[in-house]
């Protein structure tokens, strides 16, 4: 080594005249000492032209021959003109393959070193394969070094050269796609890549070319038909790229995606040569089979090639059952029969019939896990420590046996329950659960059935905690059974339990179908969501258990601490079991709940909101291509463009003068100016629709001669979006753009990028138009009572804020209309109907304007209560249930404002058996419509190889899913279900079992907590496939919609299929499902971070509002009758007045001052309470004639709709 580096040294100084560096002689000994043995295949290095040039010379030195890949052209050009001589030197023979001709392709690469680019590389080796499958002359072995910054290049492959002949062009384009699933900043995945690449270009094409590899055997079986010298060749190339990349990314920790990658482009050639349907339906399956990540690619092939080799038959029927049943029970690679034989094993064999029978049974009656395997499951998630599943293991393991052996039947005695359950000793422990048990048995199950293996470690897991445990079990595993079971172990302990979950609906079936389970132990129960009268309210919180939503618990704890009514008196806080924890802890950990506080004060502001309505709805939404702009009021172009700028510094003074600047560029008539100056309105409307819209686009591109703005200019299209007409001839930042629609008629629209800037404007507009008593009366203003006047200057830019989102909000998705109230739908999350909520600070109250039905009072929030606060009450006693904790991010979320509980995830009592089919991104809502219909079709109709199955499509909204069930209704052979309400009627219409070729088509409503039945002929055929047809809010709103399917150890698939068209703003330039998903995850998480402020200002409003209910609770000691109303009423008044003017200190979190402030003003407005309740009630007969007077005055929408 000393000897060649001195005369390779001496070789740069000889040709360049300066001596390497010392670091440069110790990169050159670690690429000699590292690459030392065998073909060089060095991707990734560092650019050191020196270096390189030293340690390639070597290599040619020791019999290689090496291409160096560069990232372009030129830099291969100078390279190779800047090192030639040193190779001279040396004895070293240089070329490049640049601009060569095919006559030339072979000299070239006689050369030692050769310098390229990616693409002429590839290009060149895949057209000399035609050489060596023709001539039999194999090209000289040759090694590579890839420079690092030639890598980047490799995600743009031209390939020019191929594209000379047909074959070869589809070649390139398979090329360019498999590159165009890399991403730049995955240098890694790119790095072995490119090296798997040039392994397979430099060494595989020298063998013999016409040795069948698996792909072309598996076709020619299938089809019959052999291929062209064309297609064989591509298809070789292709499965030997899938094997070396296999190979290079084997025993990586996360595996790498770039084998899926390569068998996908490997199939989509297949289905190119050989176009039959059979063809692609069968590679479509084992595609499914990889995705699954149940058979890595490479296995997936040899798979169908031993299905091919040992069970082909008419139309691939055999092979398309085996593998619809492993894609439907989810067979892997590890799987194995009851007799241990693996897959491939009984595919060698066995004989298709009996085969696929033999797979049926065996699938279908797979064996639940043992507690064995279960206990080992929960291990190695390391989330429960050793001790406490020692002895859950202990006491399961007692009970199963009891079960299996019949001797549980022996404990039924609830008394002794009682007395062992505060115990948590192993035995005592045993004892409870055995009656437990028993009494499920016996009186939920009807004898059918016993709580299985992972709902008993369930219940220890929560039995022994005392700090509060969370628990992720799978959708269809059985929570309300442990719910139940865990209540009255704590019922027996002498607690009152309180049992939450995500809507009235679930929490009235399962108290419902657990009453007789309860009133075996005495236990007795209620659901708070039914009570109208605070005397069934208070004998309902009587009871040991009571289920209930959140907002019923929060309301009655609020009538009880705010109200001082006797619903809650005697009944502690001691344990909560939450239904659908991550609904309520985390989609809705920040709700507020309030009772509803009317003010006939606050009528007066009815007439502000309807003015703030009548100016709003002057505008409205447009699109064009991923912006969303507000339209303004349409005007006659000349003065929509004056009314935009300012013409301070110009010569511009009026309207007309814009027009004479029109006339001057012919874009109206001589003389137009002068008669439009002397028409009236009628006359200057018809004179107007003389100016073609064409010459009012031409005009914006006039006038930037005459005044520094720049104009972009846009029309509408026949289908009402926006379409660019012209672009601001400026693009500096101190040079002002507006934006205009224009219409005909000579007429246009400002537009403006967001209602943002339109807010203040407007509101001080409506300010203007108020006078505040008491005053001088000025007939053009509407007065409104003076102490109002603060909240009013506060609130007025929130109430145009609200009325510009209330034009945005859609019924049938946001709210829906019934019985003249209008009712907000959660619709992202739960897809309930919400009827007794309703939206503040004035939304309520435009939507109903928007309607034109009956306008309620403005409501001022006087109470609230939190969900985080009232779960804080159980002091750590917080247990719950979901089948979707969710993610780290959200765990540790939960840690933060809980710092006492813990989570683990429960293993399934089964193997999952859920078929995730790969999603699809339509770019209109007609071809997403289309596709829903195709798969729905497709499934649930009989094929040669299964029979029908029955599916469930989950829409966004009332509106979509009522669409969907629009365009399926005519085709569904079976019965076809809408669903789309919360009530029992409702759900009694899903409450039947689906028969193959049945449909359910609903909101979110269906994606969670509901059990759909299917037949066990649908089972057999696949099990219900899901369909989620829009991007949900996080990760856990999906897999809640999967889990209605693949459900108690049943199969079942899901598939999302989404439009761009009904994407936010966030997402409408993604290109893919996968960059759609990771977006929304991505902001799904800054949500949940940005949570803990949103927590920060709740706790300041709890304490505010507590401030308050100590003066109230004075009152209550200190007065009595109407005096005690009358002051109350009052003092709520003042107190939901002060909150919302102080609104933006809240926000500001401006806690000291916000206290001092609360109660010196309380002191205050208690003294002088009585006098301040008369003077509210001198304006409360003039409200209504208030509005009606401004409504006579500015014109009304439709008779009666103040009424």
């Amino acid at each position: 080594m000393q000897k060649s580096l001195s005369q390779l040294c001496k070789a740069v100084f000889d040709t360049k005249g300066w001596w390497p560096s010392v670091r440069q002689m110790l990169q050159w000994c670690v690429l000699v000492l590292t690459e030392k043995s065998g073909t060089l295949q060095l991707v990734g290095v560092e650019e050191d032209p020196c270096v390189t040039a030293m340690f390639t010379a070597t290599r040619v030195c020791m019999g290689n021959k090496v291409d160096i890949v560069l990232s372009s052209d030129v830099h291969s050009q100078e390279r190779a003109t800047e090192w030639s001589d040193f190779y001279k030197n040396l004895g070293v023979s240089l070329n490049t393959n640049m601009k060569k001709t095919d006559a030339s392709y072979k000299d070239v690469y006689e050369a030692d070193i050769v310098f390229g680019t990616i693409n002429d590389f590839v290009s060149d080796y895949f057209q000399y394969s035609r050489e060596v499958m023709e001539t039999g002359n194999p090209l000289p072995n040759r090694g590579f070094i890839i420079e690092e910054q030639s890598l980047s290049s490799s995600l743009n492959l031209e390939l020019s050269r191929l594209k000379d002949n047909g074959v070869m062009v589809f070649a390139a384009e398979v090329l360019q796609s498999l590159m165009g699933k890399f991403h730049s900043e995955d240098m890694e995945l790119i790095r072995s890549f490119m090296k798997a690449l040039f392994q397979v270009l430099h060494t595989n094409l020298n063998k013999d070319i016409n040795t069948d590899n698996e792909i072309i055997t598996i076709l020619k079986t299938i089809t019959g038909q052999g291929l062209s010298s064309d297609e064989v060749f591509i298809l070789t190339f292709l499965e030997n790229l899938l094997k070396v990349v296999t190979e290079e990314t084997e025993g990586e920790k996360n595996k790498s995606p770039a084998g899926n990658w390569c068998l996908e482009s490997l199939f989509v050639c297949a289905k190119q040569f050989k176009t039959s349907a059979t063809t692609k339906e069968l590679l479509q399956m084992v595609s499914e089979l990889v995705a699954q990540r149940l058979w890595s690619p490479v296995e997936a092939l040899n798979l169908l090639g031993t299905l091919t080799d040992h069970h082909h038959d008419e139309d691939c029927v055999s092979i398309m059952k085996i593998l619809h049943l492993m894609t439907t029970y989810q067979v892997s690679t590890k799987w194995t029969d009851e007799n241990n034989q693996s897959l491939l094993k009984l595919l060698d064999s066995s004989k298709a019939e009996n085969l696929i029978q033999h797979l049926e049974k065996s699938l279908r009656d797979e064996k639940v896990k043992s507690i064995d395997t279960l206990i080992d499951e929960i291990r190695q998630m390391r989330d429960i420590d050793e001790q406490t599943l020692s002895k859950s293991y202990s006491v399961v393991t007692h009970v199963t046996n009891l079960i299996e052996s019949g001797e549980i039947q022996k404990h039924r005695d609830v008394q002794r329950a009682r007395t062992l359950s505060h115990s948590t000793n192993t035995e005592d422990l045993q004892e409870v659960l055995a009656v437990l048990c028993n009494a499920v048995h016996l009186h939920k199950a009807e004898g059918k059935w016993w709580p299985r293996t992972n709902q008993m470690i369930s219940w220890c897991l929560l039995a022994l905690s005392d700090t509060g445990k969370l628990l992720e079990m799978g959708t269809g595993e059985g929570k309300s059974c442990v719910i139940a079971m865990f209540a009255v172990l704590r019922v027996l302990r002498g607690e009152k339990v309180d049992v939450v979950s995500s809507s009235s609906v679930l929490c009235q079936r399962d108290a419902e179908e657990w009453k007789n389970f309860y009133k075996y132990f005495g236990v007795t129960a209620d659901t708070n969501t039914n009570k109208t009268e605070d005397e069934d309210r208070k004998e309902c919180y009587q009871k040991d258990v009571v289920y209930g939503t959140i907002e019923a618990f929060a309301a009655d704890h609020l009538r009880q601490t705010f109200e001082m009514k006797d619903v809650r008196p005697d009944r502690s806080y001691q344990c909560i079991i939450i239904d659908e924890v991550d609904s309520l802890l985390l989609d809705q950990g920040v709700q507020l709940t309030y009772l509803s506080s009317p003010m006939v004060s606050m009528q007066h502001l009815n007439v502000i909101l309807t003015m703030i309505w009548s100016h709003i709805r002057q505008y409205g939404f447009l699109s064009a291509e991923h912006q969303t702009f507000v339209r303004g009021p349409p005007a006659s172009f000349f003065k929509a463009i004056f009314d935009s700028i300012d013409t301070e510094e110009t010569e511009i003074d009026d309207p007309m003068d814009i027009l004479r600047i029109a006339e001057e560029s012919n874009t109206v008539p001589k003389g137009f100016t002068e008669e439009i100056y002397q028409s009236e309105k009628d006359e200057l409307l018809k004179k107007l629709k003389t100016v073609s819209q064409d010459a009012v686009v031409n005009f914006f591109q006039e006038i930037e001669d005459y005044i520094l703005y720049g104009f972009t200019v846009y029309t509408l299209d026949d289908e009402g979006l926006l379409c660019l007409r012209k672009c601001s001839l400026y693009n500096n930042q101190d040079i002002p753009e507006l934006k205009f629609l224009v219409l005909e008629e000579g007429l246009c629209c400002p537009l403006y990028d967001s209602e943002e800037i339109l807010i203040k404007p407007i509101a001080e507009l409506i300010s203007g138009k108020l006078q505040y008593t008491p005053c001088t009366n000025n007939q053009d203003k509407i007065s409104i009572p003076g102490f109002l006047k603060n909240l009013v200057e506060k609130k007025v830019s929130v109430w145009v804020q609200n009325a510009f989102l209330a034009m945005q909000l859609k019924e049938g998705r946001d709210y829906v209309v019934e019985n003249n109230n209008v009712c907000p739908v959660d619709f992202r999350s739960t897809g309930i109907v919400e009827q007794n909520k309703k939206w503040g600070d004035g939304l309520q109250q435009f939507v109903e304007i928007k309607h034109q039905i009956k306008l309620s009072t403005i409501s001022i929030v006087t109470n609230y209560m939190s969900n985080i606060s009232f779960f804080e009450k159980y002091q750590g006693k917080i247990y719950g249930t979901t089948g979707t904790l969710g993610s780290k991010t959200d765990i540790l979320f939960l840690q933060d404002l809980y710092p006492t509980l813990s989570a683990c995830k429960m293993p399934t009592f089964n193997r999952k058996k859920l078929c995730e089919v790969k999603g699809t991104l339509k770019t209109s809502a007609e071809e997403w419509k289309s596709e829903i219909k195709r798969v729905v079709m497709a499934q649930i109709s009989p094929n040669s190889y299964r029979g029908g199955r029955a599916a469930l499509v989950i829409c966004e909204t009332i509106n979509k899913a009522k669409q969907i069930h629009e365009e399926l209704k005519s085709s569904i052979p079976g019965e076809i279900i809408l669903y789309c309400r919360s009530d029992r009627d409702s759900l009694s219409k899903i409450d039947k079992e689906l028969l193959p070729g049945d449909v359910i088509v609903a909101t979110n409503l269906a994606g969670r907590g509901t059990d759909i039945k299917v037949s066990k002929q649908v089972n057999n055929n696949g099990g219900l496939f899901v369909i989620l047809s829009f991007l949900s809010e996080n990760t856990r709103v999906e897999l809640q919609a999967f889990g209605r399917t693949a459900r108690k150890g049943k199969p079942g698939s899901a598939q999302v299929i989404i439009s761009t068209d009904h994407l936010s703003q966030s997402f409408r330039t993604v290109s893919s499902l996968e960059e759609a998903k990771s977006t929304r995850d991505r902001l799904a998480a800054e949500n949940v971070n940005n949570m803990m402020n949103d927590v920060t200002e709740l706790k300041l409003r709890e304490d505010l509002f507590s401030e308050y209910c100590k003066t109230l609770q004075d009152i209550h000691k200190n007065t009595d009758g109407d005096e005690k109303r009358a002051v109350v009423a009052v003092m709520n008044e003042f107190w939901g007045i002060w909150l919302q003017t102080k609104s933006e200190e809240i926000d500001q979190l401006k806690r000291n001052e916000l206290q001092t402030s609360l109660k010196d003003d309380l002191l205050l407005a208690k003294s002088q309470s009585q006098s301040r309740f008369h003077h509210v009630q001198a304006f409360i007969t003039t409200s209504s004639l208030e509005i009606l007077l401004w409504v006579t005055r500015n014109g009304t929408t439709a008779k009666g709709f103040l009424k």
